[in-house]
């Protein structure tokens, strides 16, 4: 390699670094300010830059948050996902698999609770400013890997006999993880609003989601 290709990747990396800094920087202060009240100017001040080096890499804050919710997923809740290449997921049949796969959401909500206000902001932001469904393409791949993981343990399921044939696996897969994303938000968003609300601790009540998901599927 000659010294001109040499500096080059040097600068690649250089920028590829101060662009990850601007998205750490930029996740604070979404987490804490929200998408829609941070501006630009807070993000090149925690991530100690000029505003113009922002918008050198983002043109606009939409494209920023986006990025920024791919990062999360990808550095944060990703590998969360290293599990289901172990021998001891692979050992485990169709039913067990799915089980493992649900008490994800418990290990995010006990692990990365700051990861379920992020993605309140973020939902709240993409809604209001309308950005298409085209635009969040990279970001639903990360989603949507996961929802691999749960077709194939669900089909695994039915083939061996632990899951009944009948269960729609789409619609089983969307309800429960929304079910399950959307009590997460509420125990650690919202909290306890009434006195009632803190008779069951929130992980218990994600436990017991899952077990009435896994009656439902069970053979």
């Amino acid at each position: 390699m000659n010294l001109r290709k040499k500096r080059q990747l040097e600068l690649n990396d250089q920028k590829e670094k101060r662009k990850e800094e601007v998205i750490i920087a930029a996740i604070d202060v979404f987490k804490e300010k929200g998408i829609d009240a941070a501006k630009m100017i807070d993000i090149a001040e925690r991530a100690e830059v000029g505003v113009a080096s922002v918008y050198r890499y983002f043109k606009t804050k939409t494209e920023l948050a986006v990025e920024s919710a791919i990062y999360l997923w990808d550095k944060d809740i990703s590998i969360l996902y290293e599990q289901f290449e172990s021998n001891d997921f692979i050992s485990l049949n169709g039913a067990e698999k799915v089980k493992r796969i649900l008490e994800l959401f418990v290990s995010i909500y006990k692990s990365y609770p700051e990861f379920f206000g992020f993605m309140e902001h973020f939902d709240n932001y993409i809604i209001k400013e309308g950005v298409p469904k085209e635009r969040l393409e990279d970001y639903e791949e990360n989603i949507i890997s996961l929802k691999t993981a749960m077709i194939c343990a669900l089909e695994e399921g039915m083939e061996d006999g632990s899951i009944k044939t009948e269960v729609d696996k789409n619609a089983f897969y969307m309800t429960v993880s929304h079910a399950l994303f959307s009590l997460c938000q509420k125990l650690i968003l919202r909290g306890n609003v009434l006195k009632s609300d803190a008779e069951v601790a929130g992980d218990k009540q994600l436990e017991l989601l899952i077990d009435m998901a896994m009656i439902y599927i069970i053979k």
